[in-house]
């Protein structure tokens, strides 16, 4: 029985020590607050496909939000530094939306490498997960931003949002 009662108190700070440890970690890229939203012709190629997909599907055309796209902009900067695509810190860029902006509901899509608009937006509609977030009739937003690394390659985030 003190074997079992050591063993959990084992494991239970073993965990306890790792989220304190997360939330020590965030990224420089997170904390950096004065951010300028910036668009560039490829992202709004992005917003206007995303949308004409939206309406053929019979949804709403979603409007950029400025915040989502500032989050987005870190979360590029992130990747673009790390060298990889992922979703790492969306719990942060959806507590930062949900407390700024009084977001209701959040998800977002990445992509990397894709040239031009037509083919990163064609990929993600053929993503179950991707396709998903860009269907979601309860959507009313998204940021988006764009970023290339010094090989020219393009990492891409877009967030949508329920206000």
């Amino acid at each position: 029985m003190k074997k079992l009662v050591l063993v959990a108190v084992l494991f239970s700070a073993f965990f306890m020590s790792c989220s304190v440890e997360e939330e020590n970690t965030t990224p420089e890229e997170y904390k950096l607050e004065n951010i300028s939203v910036e668009y560039t012709q490829l992202d709004y190629e992005i917003a206007e496909l995303i949308n004409a997909y939206r309406i053929s599907q019979g949804l709403n055309t979603l409007n950029i939000l400025n915040a989502a796209s500032k989050e987005a902009t870190k979360h590029n900067q992130y990747m673009v530094n790390k060298g990889v695509p992922s979703h790492d810190f969306f719990y942060l860029r959806s507590q930062n939306l949900k407390e700024s902006v009084n977001a209701k509901n959040v998800s977002e899509n990445v992509g990397f490498g894709f040239s031009n608009a037509q083919s990163l937006v064609d990929a993600w509609i053929n993503s179950e997960g991707h396709r998903q977030n860009i269907e979601n009739p309860d959507f009313t937003d998204f940021g988006i931003s764009t970023q290339q690394d010094e090989q020219g390659k393009n990492y891409f985030t877009n967030i949508f949002v329920k206000l």
